[in-house]
């Protein structure tokens, strides 16, 4: 008896499941469409304008698929390609540094597969990182002269991967958001201080694309920075590994670009479904707003000290200036005053005293009033340059004595 009660739940599943099975047979809906769809994975939004791209992962899909993409209820008119396709602008950025010296032939080996594997009509470019970071080749069309440059870089110096990096994010100013590609061979641990959410908001403000085959050492910042940009980390082991870099190509194939018109009002939340025909992948993504400064308290102490220095050189010229203009003052005419005139004291046996003309550039001042002598205040009794003012009658007096 206790045999057959455990045994009656399973034969009513069983028959569940048969009756569920002829109903969608008959329906015509296959098992698998049935079921509920698959989170779609969205790894990154790139917004250029009045055109929004979704950078999604299809890598569980082998058909080819169609997309529908839905704003407030009403469907936009989508399309979906895979981002290894014509129109790919890539840069390689390149670790030359005497650090990473004994992983640079396994970075030139994984850098030549990749270029080799791409389109054909991918336009290259190809970046040293080492001081200064220089550009190699850039837009070359084909694979030769790729391979060219990569073969002729050498280690030399130190580092400049933040350098390196900001020429890589202007290359093909022109290639459209999500086709521009930057596969960076490093063993590098960062960018160079640059925090990675930082450094992957200006990629995917640029519509760039960040992968990063890395060592270890730095796997955390790397995975950060490439995955905020549509991109992904490829840890490439330490010593490297070769054959762990064909993970690059298969991945990226993987990435596809889901386009649509960017909504009128931002943010907005968008509903995306994505019918490859083995598999159905739905789910829904932000389309954020534009970017604005951060106000002045979350900006870098730096930015902070070169304003205050800035403006403390400002002042410093303005005080300059100012009393430049006070000890020059110009005269009422325009001409610069002359300065006191001179009485000299007379000789022995000379002249009673020796009042000499002004000069002719200040003959056209108005003659100062009896008594004072210009540039100078009458004052009562004052001495005109060691000489006590003695009045006429007492001169008189003098030459009769003598």
């Amino acid at each position: 008896m206790s045999s057959c009660t455990r045994t009656r739940p399973d034969r009513r599943s069983t028959r569940a499941a048969a009756l569920l099975l002829a109903a969608g047979t008959l329906l015509g809906v296959s098992p698998a469409a049935a079921a509920a769809p698959v989170p779609l994975p969205v790894t990154a939004v790139l917004v250029d304008g009045a055109r929004t791209s979704l950078v999604v992962d299809l890598s569980a899909s082998t058909r080819p698929a169609a997309v529908t993409v839905t704003h407030n209820g009403k469907r936009q008119q989508a399309t979906v390609e895979p981002v290894m396709a014509d129109g790919l602008a890539v840069t390689l950025v390149v670790d030359t540094s005497a650090a990473g010296a004994t992983a640079l032939p396994a970075w030139l080996s994984a850098a030549a597969r990749f270029i080799l594997e791409a389109p054909a009509t991918t336009r290259s470019a190809v970046i040293a990182d080492s001081a200064p970071a220089s550009v190699t080749a850039g837009g070359e069309r084909g694979r030769a002269g790729v391979i060219r440059a990569l073969t002729s870089l050498r280690p030399r110096g130190e580092r400049d991967t933040a350098a390196a990096l900001g020429l890589a994010e202007r290359q093909f100013p022109t290639a459209e958001t999500g086709r521009r590609v930057v596969v960076l061979y490093t063993t590098a641990a960062d960018a160079g201080g640059e925090r990675a959410e930082v450094l992957a908001g200006r990629f995917r403000a640029s519509g760039t694309i960040l992968v990063v085959v890395a060592t270890a050492a730095g796997g955390s910042y790397w995975a950060s920075a490439a995955a905020g940009t549509g991109g992904f980390f490829a840890p490439a082991g330490d010593p490297v590994v070769i054959p762990a870099l064909d993970q690059v190509t298969t991945t990226l194939r993987g990435r596809h670009l889901i386009r649509f018109p960017t909504p009128a009002s931002l943010p907005a939340t968008v509903s995306v479904r994505v019918d490859a025909g083995d598999l159905e992948l739905a789910g829904d993504a932000v389309v954020p707003a534009p970017a604005v400064r951060p106000p002045a308290a979350d900006r870098p102490w730096s930015a902070v000290v070169l304003g205050l220095v800035a403006a403390g050189v400002m002042v410093a010229i303005m005080a300059m200036l100012w009393w430049r203009r006070r000890r020059y003052r110009p005269t009422p005419s325009g001409e610069q005053a002359a300065p006191p005139a001179v009485i000299r004291e007379p000789g022995p046996g000379g002249p009673p005293a020796d009042h000499r003309a002004a000069p002719a550039t200040v003959s056209h001042l108005p003659a100062p009033p009896p008594g004072v002598v210009r540039g100078q205040a009458r004052v009562p009794g004052a001495v005109v340059r060691g000489r006590a003012k003695v009045p006429p009658s007492s001169r008189a007096d003098e030459r009769d004595q003598c």
